[in-house]
C-alpha cells in the first residue's frame, strides 16, 4: 500500500519538536490517572470477577473510578488518586460521600 506521506513530515506533524523537551513537560510528575487505572484492571483482572474503569463517573488527571465484582459477587466503586485506592461504593458507579473507608497503597491491599 502507498502513501502519499513522508516520514519527514510525521515528525513536522506530531506536534512535538526534537529538543523541544517535550514540550515543557519534561520533568514533571503529571499522571493520568485513567491510564494508572487500566494498569490496575489488567494487573488484577485474573483474581476477580469483572474488573473495569468506570466510563460514567469523570476520570482526570488526578482522579479515576474503578468498578470491581469479586468472585463472591461483591461490588466495589473504587476511588484511584495520588493517594491510593479506596472504595467510594458497594455497587457498580456509586460514589457515596459518606462513606469513609481508609487509602490503600496497592489494589492488593
Amino acid at each position: 500500500m502507498e502513501t502519499d506521506c513522508n516520514p519527514m513530515e510525521l515528525s513536522s506533524m506530531s506536534g512535538f519538536e526534537e529538543g523541544s523537551e517535550l514540550n515543557g513537560f519534561e520533568g514533571t510528575d503529571m499522571k493520568d490517572m485513567r491510564l494508572e487505572a487500566e494498569a490496575v484492571v489488567n494487573d488484577v483482572l485474573f483474581a476477580v470477577n469483572n474488573m473495569f474503569v468506570s466510563k460514567s463517573l469523570r476520570c482526570a488527571d488526578d482522579v479515576a473510578y474503578i468498578n470491581v465484582e469479586t468472585k463472591e459477587r461483591n461490588r466495589y466503586c473504587l476511588e484511584l488518586t495520588e493517594a491510593g485506592l479506596k472504595v467510594v461504593g458497594y455497587a457498580f458507579d456509586q460514589v457515596d460521600d459518606h462513606l469513609q473507608t481508609p487509602y490503600h497503597e496497592t489494589v492488593y491491599s
